[in-house]
């Protein structure tokens, strides 16, 4: 029998009750609630049989790895297989397709796959959530926007969860560079659902990179009782108000964000290692003193070496390991990230895989004071921004930072110039950008210029004025 979802999407099961599950599931998810899970376990126990929710367990069991048995996102892909695959339509057949393909870590399949069920089908949430999300931890900028752009005919502001759409939509045209667009679409999904974490979080990016961080600080600060059942969004927003304290000289805000809700339940979940590394580099490389945290990130670290999953986390795996002189565990890491270039598969692989170990082994050469290797090792990706690894740009902004860095520590002093000079064009309001640009500018003895950017520092607002 079949049944619709919330949108009209045929689904395989004669379960008034499971359908009424399934849709709860999917708003849950879109908006990363913690009772997504247990809604598709609701909806499996009214209609053993329903493909599709089995299904969709195993996407959110392969999202959750850190949180789930390694074995679950299996589990329920042969449960779904196990269901009679005849009967289902051909959007439910080809969603397992896709499970499996991911299961077994053929993203790019999964990818495929998943685009042409959206060909067909432009108002299937999850998939086009699933798409917008694998392409941004591939790197594909493009693809994060046009995903959403080639399905975005099909909704409307009467459709449930359109902000989520319209905040993925934002997110995208950000990633490409129209900031415009971007707060244009971000702020209208805001107003439409407050609640839309995504919506918040593809604002707070535009605010970010146009250096408005007053606004961005307003709309992520402050007591969020409404974040309370969200997943680990809630701590990476809290990264985003902590990064825009960080580019103000605003340290000791950033160290009590860090300690009170970042890294106050650190998991082995790749954000959460993300979030925390990223944090504690950028202040090291402000020059403040973080303690004993990285210490305190050893045990999770150490997990993940083991089961790696993507190549922006690697690179703060390495962060951790380089700060905490693990050097066993480093070495390990980068000669797990070796095989995968010795094994990739596609031209896409092959990139990610190199532009991983040249980043890794740069973190690994710069923690042990060889500047000049990790400068060699991070030029050749310099203009593509470290795209293949993943992530956002803000988020692989920390890379170019570490460059800049090195250049100074090893009085490379014309391309620390050149690094920051591009930097300050780049984020003209970031108060650290342009300390740093004037220490280029004296280290090559440019005193008049370092002056200049110096009073152009004192103009902007933030405690680095009195630096």
């Amino acid at each position: 029998m079949k049944l619709t979802d919330v949108r009209g999407l045929e689904l395989t099961t004669d379960s008034p009750k499971a359908v009424e599950h399934f849709n709860a599931s999917i708003a849950a998810n879109a908006e990363y609630r913690l009772s997504a899970g247990d809604l598709m376990a609701e909806a499996i126990e009214a209609d053993p049989n329903f493909t599709m929710a089995h299904c969709v367990m195993g996407y959110y069991m392969k999202s959750a790895e850190a949180f789930a048995p390694p074995e679950a996102s299996m589990e329920s892909l042969l449960a779904a297989e196990a269901t009679d695959l005849s009967k289902v339509t051909p959007r439910e057949r080809a969603s397992v397709a896709a499970l499996r393909a991911w299961v077994e870590n053929r993203q790019d399949d999964a990818i495929a796959i998943w685009d042409s069920i959206l060909d067909d089908h432009p108002t299937d949430l999850l998939t086009l959530q699933l798409v917008h999300y694998r392409n941004f931890w591939h790197g594909k900028a493009i693809a994060i926007k046009d995903s959403v752009a080639r399905a975005f005919h099909a909704w409307d502001a009467s459709m449930p969860n359109f902000s989520n759409v319209l905040g993925m939509y934002s997110f995208g045209y950000n990633e490409n560079g129209d900031k415009v667009r971007g707060l244009e679409l971000g702020l209208q999904a805001v107003e439409l659902n407050p609640d839309d974490l995504w919506a918040v979080h593809a604002v707070s990016h535009v605010y970010h990179d146009t250096g408005d961080k007053d606004k961005g600080i307003a709309l992520l600060s402050g007591p969020k009782p409404e974040w309370d059942d969200r997943n680990a969004i809630r701590e990476h927003l809290r990264w985003h108000e902590s990064i825009l304290h960080w580019d103000k000289g605003d340290y000791d805000r950033v160290l009590d964000l860090y300690d009170n809700h970042i890294a106050k339940a650190i998991t082995p979940f790749y954000l959460d290692i993300q979030n925390t590394a990223a944090v504690l580099w950028r202040l090291e490389c402000a020059g403040v003193d973080v303690g004993s945290r990285w210490k305190d990130l050893s045990d999770v670290v150490a997990q993940r070496v083991v089961t790696r999953n993507l190549p922006f986390t690697d690179v703060h795996l390495a962060m951790v390991l380089g700060r905490t002189g693990e050097k066993d565990r480093m070495n390990q890491l980068i000669s797990s990230i070796r095989s995968d270039a010795d094994t990739a598969r596609n031209s896409h692989e092959m990139s990610s895989a190199e532009t991983d170990l040249a980043v890794c082994e740069a973190v690994d050469a710069f923690c042990q004071a060889d500047y000049k290797t990790a400068i060699d090792k991070l030029l050749p990706a310099r203009w593509n921004g470290y795209r293949s690894l993943g992530a956002s740009d803000a988020q692989r902004d920390v890379i170019s930072v570490m460059l800049g860095q090195a250049a100074l520590k090893a009085n490379e002093n014309t391309l620390a110039r050149s690094i920051f000079a591009q930097r300050v064009e780049s984020k003209p309001a970031s108060q650290l950008s342009w300390l740093w640009y004037a220490t280029a500018l004296e280290e090559c003895g440019n005193e008049t210029e370092a002056q200049q950017a110096r009073s152009r520092m004192l103009t902007l607002d933030g405690s680095l004025a009195a630096a």
